[in-house]
């Protein structure tokens, strides 16, 4: 009896540090309404969107995109290094209501690309080429799995994104990581980047500071 016991304890354990996908994170909505339901975390991309209409529009009406969402924290790493410039530039401070409406398009498209792509499409070994919904930018998405208590690649799945630049050297690549991958709404999956990551992959200050 207690060697059974032993048993049920260790399996439950190894479940509990491996089985990471027990329950599939859906919301019944489109993208845009998924990000209006996160109370908090989405206010900086949700100004963004809503002055520029046509990435509103996609995230509402598209019926395929996927969609390496931005939160609060990866605007705010943006924002202070472009005022921290200007600031010794002696101009004035910008926020998301004053920057530079078309540039800000461009940099934002960037993170919507055509179809839905969950990390099981991610499997190769070059990732996958993407293209995204409203310049026809290309970008890439690679799988990244991490290790748990022994198990090789048995942690939490994670996608590294990059900016490949409209260059085949993966050195000029600017890339993110994610925190949260295959959330799936009606018309989209969504992955939300890491808190570390600078929204523009590295063109903020270039095409922003004016």
């Amino acid at each position: 009896m207690a060697i059974t016991l032993f048993m049920l304890s260790c399996k439950k354990g190894d479940d509990g540090a491996y089985n990471y996908e027990n329950e599939a994170n859906v919301f019944d909505g489109n993208a845009y309404a998924y990000l209006k339901s996160q109370t908090g975390q989405y206010d900086s991309l949700l100004k963004v969107c809503d002055r520029i209409t046509w990435a509103k529009d996609t995230l509402t009406n598209s019926k395929a995109i996927t969609f390496f969402s931005l939160t609060n924290r990866n605007f705010s790493i943006a924002l202070n290094a472009l005022n921290n410039l200007r600031i010794s530039q002696n101009k004035k401070a910008l926020g998301i209501s004053t920057l530079d409406a078309d540039q800000l398009g461009i940099l934002l498209d960037r993170y919507i690309v055509r179809k839905k792509i969950t990390t099981d499409s991610l499997h190769f070994a070059d990732g996958a080429f993407l293209i995204s919904t409203h310049f026809n930018y290309g970008m890439n998405a690679q799988e990244l799995n991490s290790n748990a208590s022994g198990y090789v690649f048995g942690g939490p799945k994670g996608v590294v994104y990059s900016d490949i630049k409209n260059s085949q050297y993966t050195k000029e690549w600017k890339s993110a990581t994610t925190q949260a991958v295959n959330i799936a709404t009606n018309n989209a999956i969504i992955h939300v980047l890491s808190a570390s990551h600078e929204f523009g992959f590295g063109e903020f200050l270039i095409r922003l500071n004016k």
